[in-house]
């Protein structure tokens, strides 16, 4: 299941915060922000990731979700995960072409 929203950002501080809401009529009802923070020296930025929605489906749709792996918190891992990945190393790792 796919799921849209369009959303607006509602604050915004350079290389600090970027804030958003979804927008009246989105499927999905949303706010959140990230928040990029030094993680001290040496240490590079440390990402934080703040949402808060209302799923199709209410909380039975919640609940699915979450058993398929495919609830918010688990696909913002994921994102983050492979955000990282392309920061480090400038691509995505991928067996492609190995046994």
């Amino acid at each position: 299941m796919i799921v849209e929203w369009n959303a607006e950002i509602i604050n915004e501080v350079t290389n600090q915060v970027i804030g958003w809401r979804s927008i009246e009529g989105s499927e999905v009802v949303s706010a959140g922000s990230v928040n990029f923070d030094d993680a001290g020296p040496g240490r590079g930025t440390r990402v934080t990731v703040r949402l808060q929605y209302s799923p199709p489906g209410g909380k039975v749709g919640a609940a699915i979700a979450r058993l398929l792996g495919r609830d918010p918190a688990s696909e913002i891992r994921k994102d983050l995960r492979q955000f990282k990945q392309v920061l480090e190393s400038g691509e995505l790792p991928t067996t492609k072409g190995q046994p």
